[in-house]
């Protein structure tokens, strides 16, 4: 039999053909992916639902105050008083709360808050930003009595109408004031000035202001549109005759540019007045043209350490002066430590101011601070060409406000050397928006809290630097771990968490 040749062989050989395996893909991966996807958008979309529904419902009853001073909730003190309110009131925001960046705004708006959550329905609080709509000061405040501007909040109840200046509710750093100017807070007495903002207009009473007649008293309709505007009636009192007295209400006493001294009466009664707590604004500028002496008021002044000499301030700065020609009038400055305490413009204007000082013999009890003062080249000029050898070129008080604190509510008195704070004639050169009304306006206020809010205590602010700080070596060790190790063990994870899912 004869052999086949190889070429044969592989001719001949029957190609055997492999069967096609179907390889099935796994759905199972592709539903796995699916799931999580869908499941991942569903969770997403259900919180979101949920946030804005417990922002809608419960948004305040689950805020909680985890600061050490509970500068967020209001005391137990004010938690009493708001929820005994029979009266409605409104506390209104006079900017965007949505755009709150200043940094007083972090306190005032959660603490708003819960005033309005624990009044059960008796606080209404809202926001109205003035550059949105502008109508609403004219609406607020039709006459401008009250100098309304943004970013401060009005309280109204009823006919009785009064502001909070927030930056003023605060007690500054005076050094980091004086030296960096920065506005560093050490006290928060939000509190203590929205609460007694509420008890006054809810109290239904206007305070009461006297002027002292019988003194040539000037006209006064723009200082009382000042008093006005801080919840004052004012009116007019004689202090003579046996019977003479200062009423029961009087919360002020004004004793306004009298052009001869006070009587012996006037003096007695306005001194037991201060004895009892009273309250005394004192304007008496320097008339060059009359040169009347005041040795009663003096000592009336005298029991609240304050001083009134016969002496005309002379400013010798060029840079404060309104005019070259015109030392006797010129532009004097917020005293700074009084500055750092409540919010006052930069300057003013001062015409023919008399020369106050502090007296030293003063009671220990007595506290005398100046509130504006002029530049350090201001120099005194006397009637007849009288030298005090004790007065040279230096700072001078133009207002001194003096408390004492042996009274059981603190007597004050404020001495004011120039009738630019107070005189019609002033004012109708010059309107109610200007610094010296806000300077007046803003100081009677801040006297007037004395009164009406003595349950509240003010709040230290919290402290958030730490007490050790980090070494170098610790901060690089935790800097390692956060920014290194972690992140490398979350994808060590992934990655091994993938190649076992891989082939499920």
């Amino acid at each position: 039999m004869a052999r086949k040749t190889a070429k044969e062989s592989i001719l001949q050989e029957r190609t055997v053909k492999t069967p096609k395996v179907s390889v099935k893909s796994d759905e199972r991966n592709r539903s796995l992916k699916k799931i999580s996807i869908i499941s991942t958008a569903l969770i997403v979309a259900i919180c979101i639902v949920f946030n804005i529904l417990l922002d809608l419902t419960l948004d305040k009853k689950l805020t909680f105050d985890a600061t050490s001073v509970q500068q967020n909730t209001v005391s137990i003190l004010t938690k009493n008083f708001i929820e005994k309110l029979d009266k409605k009131v409104e506390i209104i925001g006079l900017f965007n709360r949505n755009n709150a960046i200043s940094d007083w705004k972090d306190y005032c708006l959660p603490l708003l808050d819960d005033y309005e959550s624990k009044a059960d329905g008796m606080i209404e609080l809202k926001y109205i930003d003035p550059d949105v709509d502008p109508f609403i000061l004219k609406q607020l405040d039709p006459d401008n009595l009250y100098g309304l501007r943004k970013d401060t909040y009005v309280i109204r109840c009823g006919d009785l109408l009064t502001t909070v200046d927030p930056y003023s509710c605060f007690v500054y750093d005076a050094n980091m004031l004086q030296y960096y100017n920065l506005a560093i807070p050490t006290t928060n007495n939000l509190e203590r000035e929205f609460t007694g903002r509420i008890m006054y207009v809810t109290s239904g009473r206007a305070l009461h202001a006297y002027y002292l007649s019988g003194h040539n008293l000037p006209t006064h309709y723009y200082l009382d549109q000042i008093l006005k505007s801080l919840g004052f009636a004012s009116s007019e009192i004689t202090l003579k005759g046996e019977n003479a007295k200062i009423p029961d209400d009087c919360t002020l006493l004004v004793i306004l540019q009298p052009d001869s001294d006070i009587t012996p009466t006037e003096k007695e009664l306005i001194k037991s007045y201060l004895d009892n707590s009273g309250e005394v604004l004192v304007v008496n500028g320097y008339d060059t043209e009359k040169a009347v002496e005041y040795p009663n008021l003096n000592e009336v002044t005298n029991r609240m350490g304050i001083i009134m000499e016969a002496g005309l301030l002379h400013e010798n700065d060029m840079d404060h002066l309104l005019s070259t020609d015109d030392p006797y009038s010129f532009i004097a400055d917020i005293d700074s430590d009084y500055g750092s305490k409540i919010s006052m413009p930069a300057n003013y204007t001062v015409e023919k101011c008399r020369y106050l000082k502090t007296s030293t013999d003063k009671k220990s009890s007595l506290s005398v601070s100046p509130l504006i003062v002029t530049s350090g080249s201001t120099s005194v000029d006397f009637e007849n060409a009288q030298i005090d050898s004790a007065v040279s070129a230096g700072t001078y008080p133009v207002a001194l406000w003096s408390v004492d604190s042996d009274t059981s509510d603190k007597a004050s008195m404020i001495v004011i050397g120039s009738s630019s704070f107070t005189s019609d004639k002033y004012y109708e050169a010059n309107t109610l928006s200007d610094n010296n009304a806000v300077f007046l306006r803003n100081l009677l206020g801040d006297i007037n809290t004395i009164h009406v809010t003595p349950m509240v205590p003010g709040k230290s602010v919290p402290s958030y630097i730490l007490s050790k700080p980090l070494s170098s070596s610790s901060a690089t060790t935790w800097s390692v771990i956060v920014m290194t190790v972690i992140p490398l063990g979350s994808l060590i994870c992934g990655v091994y968490i993938y190649r076992k899912r891989r082939h499920l």
